[in-house]
Parts: structure tokens; sequence; C-alpha cells
């Protein structure tokens, strides 16, 4: 990493984290703070007139004037957003739209404004490099790994970009300060994912690495497995200065990536080198032996990725590499930023993000009643809980309902740290594809009938140790002829509805479904067993999308199991 651009992350970063101890020391009167910054400067809008924004003066009367909403309950206002209206959630022009999918078969758009997209995420990105630096200094003596989307994967009919925040901040990186990158961003425009992964490492092996630092770990894992499994191929590439010429690389792009490449033969012969000590196998804990930090999300689903690191960087049992978790991190904003290697738990963002939370227990107990629960507010929530939490944006969210859980673990100053749990109501979530009920139901009502197939039952498990899910299909108009079909055609049909089931299918991080054909009588004798433990039936909620791994459970239920390849 070049002493300029590291020295400049530092004094960036040291100015954020001064500016995050000072709000974690008073998180009250920060969160006081943001939330009357956010209604001053949005009081005059639509949505600011239609609720009174002038008249708040503090979270009680925000709570009593603003509902609470999800995206589908601001949608009119989003899609008039997206057509180019101005002051309609917020005074500030949107400079793209950050996508992501929806419960439905349409995506979400959500607006990044200067401000969100500014000191917003700027300070709260630098604080997680300067509080991570401080214990580990050694992630700055070589390049950084990152993998990110593309910063614009298309434009609203007003001409606004949309795609990956995360991506526009890459792309867009004063020149010292990209430079400490080792992956050019026209990488990552690459549409083959198997030509991308391919690319990224053919540049990162032949690179010294100090920091990897990406959101999903199954993404790291994936890194590593192309790594050996083109081994032949990137050394080879790496002596020559070249990029196999089979990879499906748009012509113009190509030539772009390749400007930049040099033969480098004593880094081939170190590499070869390394694989002769293991026996063929090519390993990051051999080509990047200064390896300071991962930087990933280790908690909810993802955490059996992460429990996979070693065997890639500590294959010989002397320390594994330290993995320090990214953060509690969506589309709609940073909820969190950790500031130790152990476990999964951040310190909430309470300067750029407003919350409230409800008791996971009470909103579940009272699931379309929010006249019944109670809204606390950070002083409020209590460690060892279990919470939904509602966030207050500068990005035009105001009470806005995620639908994700979190847990209250510890304190740093006199602000929570949280955990993510999981998300919430009608949604699993195995490596980020965040798959809803009524995608579900829309999947196998859609193909059922271009079957002529009557799906008289079904539900989806996640199997988490093989990242795919599972679906229970009873039918008694499903022939053996026809099942495959059903099966290809909702992993087909769920890939158009949510944009990051297909993401996730394409690049392989989610594997393919299987379906498991249930005996007739199956869900019938699911009843009967509650019944003979004392529940009432009558009462019980039929679950179409389970968060949890239950399949197992229904072995002696299980008639047929259909799989699909890849």
């Amino acid at each position: 990493m070049s002493w300029l651009g590291s020295m400049l992350i530092r004094l960036a970063g040291k100015a954020a984290a001064k500016r995050f101890d000072a709000a974690t020391a008073d998180p009250v009167a920060a969160q006081r703070k943001k939330l009357m910054e956010i209604m001053r400067r949005n009081e005059n809008t639509e949505y600011g007139k239609k609720y009174d924004f002038a008249s708040v003066k503090n979270l009680a009367d925000f709570q009593a004037r603003v509902p609470v909403v999800t995206y589908e309950d601001i949608k009119p206002y989003m899609d008039r957003i997206v057509r180019g209206e101005k002051n309609i959630l917020v005074a500030e022009d949107p400079v793209m739209f950050a996508q992501t999918s929806g419960t439905t078969g349409n995506a979400k758009y959500i607006p990044v404004t200067p401000t969100c997209q500014g000191r917003d995420h700027s300070d709260q990105m630098r604080t997680w490099i300067y509080k991570a630096s401080q214990k580990h200094p050694g992630m700055f003596k070589g390049k950084v790994i990152s993998m990110v989307s593309p910063a614009v994967e298309g434009h609203t009919e007003s001409g606004l970009p949309y795609g990956s925040t995360s991506g526009h901040i890459y792309a867009n990186m004063p020149s010292v300060v990209r430079s400490t990158y080792a992956i050019p961003y026209d990488v990552f425009l690459i549409e083959d994912y198997d030509a991308k992964y391919y690319t990224l490492m053919r540049i990162g092996v032949a690179e010294k690495i100090s920091l990897v630092a990406t959101a999903n770990p199954s993404s790291i894992i994936k890194m590593c497995e192309f790594a050996e499994r083109f081994a032949d191929e990137i050394i080879a590439d790496i002596a020559a200065g070249t990029l196999k010429a089979d990879l499906k690389i748009e012509p113009a792009l190509r030539r772009k990536i390749e400007g930049n490449l040099t033969g480098n033969p004593a880094r081939a012969r170190e590499l070869e080198a390394c694989r002769q000590r293991r026996n063929g196998r090519l390993l990051p804990g051999d080509y990047w032996p200064n390896l300071a930090l991962i930087g990933c999300w280790k908690g909810g689903t993802v955490g059996t990725y992460v429990d996979r690191f070693p065997e890639w960087f500590d294959p010989d049992k002397k320390g594994m590499v330290p993995t320090r978790d990214w953060g509690f991190l969506a589309s709609e904003a940073r909820g969190s930023i950790p500031l130790t290697d152990h476990g999964s738990a951040g310190v909430l963002t309470v300067s750029t993000n407003v919350f409230e939370f409800v008791l996971a227990s009470e909103l579940e107990d009272n699931q379309g009643e929010p006249d019944k629960w109670t809204f606390l507010g950070v002083e409020s929530i209590e460690q060892d809980q279990e919470y939904y939490i509602f966030m207050t944006t500068t990005g035009g969210l105001y009470r806005y309902d995620i639908n994700d859980v979190i847990e209250v673990v510890g304190q740093y100053q006199n602000t929570p740290t949280i955990v993510f749990k999981r998300k919430g109501r009608g949604m699993a979530n195995i490596t980020g594809e965040k798959l809803s009920v009524n995608q579900l139901i829309d999947a196998f009502n859609t193909v059922g009938q271009n079957l002529s197939v009557v799906v008289d039952h079904f539900k989806a498990e996640p199997d988490y140790d093989k990242s795919r899910y599972v679906f229970k299909v009873e039918s008694g108009t499903l022939t053996e002829d026809k099942r495959l079909s059903l099966l290809q055609g909702v992993d087909k049909r769920l890939s158009e509805l949510n944009i990051e089931y297909e993401a996730k299918r394409k690049s392989g991080r989610l594997a393919a479904p299987s379906m498991h054909v249930m005996k007739l009588g199956w869900y019938e004798r699911q009843k009967k067993e509650l019944a003979a433990e004392g529940k009432r039936v009558f009462q019980a909620k039929t679950v179409l999308l389970d968060a949890k791994q239950r399949f197992e459970e229904d072995a002696e239920n299980l008639e047929a199991v259909v799989e699909l390849e890849g």
C-alpha cells in the first residue's frame, strides 16, 4: 500500500472515529441531534408537510405524528422519485438509487442522497477501518482486496443510475486511495461470474495482500476455490502477464483490464513452490502470508462460511488470520460498526441514523397491529433481549420497518452493541438473497398453473450446510415426469422475482435447490402431531417459509428427492 494513500486513510479515519466516540458517549443526545437535523432539513417536503415535521421537537413527537412504514407503504412516493419528481420525501435530490429485492416481484429503489453518501456512509466506513487498524497496523502494509457489485446496473426513466452504493464509492475513490486496492474497478463489470472470479484472483494472487474486505464470507470462500481450481492457468497468466483467452469478457472491457497486466515470472515461481509444498494445493495462507485482517459478516446464517476459513487461511494451524465483522449493513443503511474481532457485535450508528426498537416477542404476538407495539429508544433497550429495529435515515426513510431482528449483547461507552439475528416475519436468508414468503407463493402458484399441477401443500426450509433451499411438496397431481419441471420452474421463477436470489444463484453462492416430494397426507399428519402435543391446531399458523432447518424431521414422510444440477 502506498505511504501517501495509507496516511490519508488513517487521517480521515481518525477524524471519523473521533466523531463516532463523541456520539457514542451520549447516544440520546446524538439521536436527538440527528432526528432534528432530518426534520428541519425535510420539513418542507411533501412528506414533511403531511406529517408536520416542523412541529417535531423530540422522539415522542416524531412517533406521535409519523407512521411506521414498510417499503410497500411508501412505494407510491418512491415511484415518483424514481420518475424524477423532487422534494417528495427528502429535500436533497438523490445522486443514485441502491437497488435491492422487495418482498414481492418488484425491486426496491432506495434513494442515495449526497448526505447519506457523503459524511454518513464515509464516516462509518472510515471508523471501521481506523478502529481495525489500531488493532492490526499490518493491514496497511500491502494492498486491499475487496469485492463490490457494479456501481451502475441501469438507469431510471429520469436518467439517474441505480446499482451498488459500495460499487459507486469504489469506482469514485480518489486515485491515491484507489492505488491501495489491488483490483481495478473494471473487473467488477464482468458479467460472467466465472470470468469475474477468475480475473479477480488472477490479479489478486499476484499481489501482496494485507486486507481482504467484502461483506459476504461466501464470496471469500469462492475466491479461494477459484484460485485453487484454476491454479495452473493463473500461475501461467501471472508469469506471462496475460489473461486466459477463453474467459467470457466483453472485448473492450478485456482490453482495458489486460492493459494493466504485466508479466511476473518470479511471482509465478513462488506460487509454484507453494503448490509443491502442498502437494498441488494453492492456498491463500501461502500466497498471502502477510494478510493481517479479513473483514466480512460473521453472524446470522453466513457464519458457517467463516467456520471454513481456517482450512484456507490457516492450513498449518499456526493461528487463524483475525476476522472482524463488517457490521449490520443493508441497502437502506449501515446500522452498526464492530470494534473487535470477537463475535459479530457492532456499536449502533447513533450519529447517522435514528433508531427505534420493539421487543421481538411483542411484535410477533401482535403482527399487523402496530398500535400494540411499544417503541423504545436506544436508552431503553436491554442486554440479552431481541428486538425488531426501525430506522430513520437521511435518505428519506422514516420509521422504516426493515424486518430485521437484532439482539443487544453489550455496550460501548453508553451505546448498545448489537448483533443481527435473523430476518423477521415471512422471510428467510441463507447468503443474502432475502427470500420472502410472497415470492415463494407466487413461484409455486405460477409454475403449478403452467404445468397443470395443483400443489396442495408446500414449504421451503434452508439447508445451511449445502447453502440451498429444500422445497417440500405434497400433490395428488404431481406425476413423476413433472417433478423436475416443477423444481426447475420454481427456481427460475424465484430468480425472476428476486434479483438477489438470481445473483446468488448465478454466482454459485446459493446452490441449486432440492425438492422433497412428500407422501400424501403429510400435511394432515403434521397437524395431528401438533394436536397430540396439546397444541391448538386451529390456531396454528401454516409456515410456508421456515427460517430453521427441519427437513430431517420429516424423513418418514418422504417419498422422493428431486435434485437440480448447478
